[in-house]
């Protein structure tokens, strides 16, 4: 089996380390960015809801108290948080942001809806612009908000050190630049070349510049589909 590292916020990254850890490897967490929620006026009543991360449901919709209120995920995980927060009206589309935008102007247009996206404050990808810019009444409401990790601890700099780490799983385009650029800030992107990068989608993969030792991404954006690809590494 094989040491894994993980990039994603403590909290995910606990969650996924559990899954690997589960089928025998072994993991070092790296988080390189840290999320923590952010004041907002919850939106109007005659807005459908718009979340496309895990982090958007749980901090955005947790004090909307009509759960009959239409939500619009990104992806079942998305989905699944938000049910769990006891929302029933509930349409899942696609796996990234970019995939969802023909759904919501088809519902958009056809129901004349207005749409608020729970979103953090760094956008890679602005849905409500897409929509705005086909007519429809769509806004951004910040939730919660995403900063850069400073450093590496000192046990992860010593796995890099000693070869250790055989995988590095990177889930969105932010993150794998803060790691790179992180590494490079040590002056070590010599570290790279031992490691394979898998990444959650091309658009993640595009992010990375550094000497990988190979570089590869899921054909469906899943982790699922991410830890499928483990084997091959």
């Amino acid at each position: 089996m094989s040491t894994i590292l993980v990039t994603r916020p403590i909290n995910e990254a606990t969650i996924t380390a559990e899954k690997l850890e589960a089928v025998g490897h072994r993991v070092v967490m790296a988080p390189a960015i840290r999320v923590e929620p952010v004041s907002f006026e919850i939106p109007e009543n005659n807005r459908s809801i718009i979340v496309t991360s895990q982090n958007g449901a749980r901090m955005g919709l947790i004090n909307v108290g009509d759960k009959t209120r239409p939500i619009f995920a990104v992806a079942e995980k998305t989905a699944d948080a938000v049910r769990e927060l006891g929302f029933t009206n509930v349409t899942v589309g696609p796996g990234t942001a970019r995939q969802l935008v023909p759904l919501l102007l088809e519902c958009g247009l056809s129901e004349k809806r207005k749409y608020t996206h729970l979103c953090g404050s760094t956008l890679s990808y602005n849905i409500c612009d897409v929509l705005k810019n086909e007519g429809l009444d769509a806004e951004n409401t910040v939730t919660y908000q995403t900063t850069p990790v400073q450093g590496l601890s000192a046990g992860v700099q010593e796995a890099l050190d000693a070869e250790e780490i055989d995988v590095a799983l990177f889930y969105s385009p932010r993150t794998a630049t803060i790691f790179e650029e992180t590494v490079a800030d040590y002056g070590r992107s010599d570290w790279l070349r031992s490691i394979d990068a898998l990444c959650l989608s091309t658009r993640v993969a595009t992010n990375l510049l550094g000497p990988w030792r190979n570089k590869g991404y899921a054909v469906i954006p899943t982790e699922k589909a991410m830890f499928s690809m483990l084997g091959a590494a």
